[in-house]
């Protein structure tokens, strides 16, 4: 899995199944570790992605520092 869509959809999938899983059990938290380190993950590469390849969006994008209180 090379390319950003296919790892998209793979966490998409695993999203779907924790969801699914919750529903199930009742449990609203199951899974929300795994869930949360997903989404950090994909907003990560996405925002990557933006500052690699900006386009038109180019003259509002500001970098952030993270780590910084």
């Amino acid at each position: 899995m090379s390319s950003t869509a296919d790892r998209m959809r793979l966490c998409e999938d695993i999203l779907a199944i924790i969801d699914r899983r919750r529903t199930e059990t009742g449990d609203a938290f199951l899974g929300s570790g795994i869930e949360r380190v997903i989404l950090d993950m994909q907003v990560q590469e996405l925002e990557q992605d933006i500052l690699e390849h900006p386009g038109a969006i180019e003259p509002w994008l500001v970098r952030q520092r993270r780590g910084q209180a």
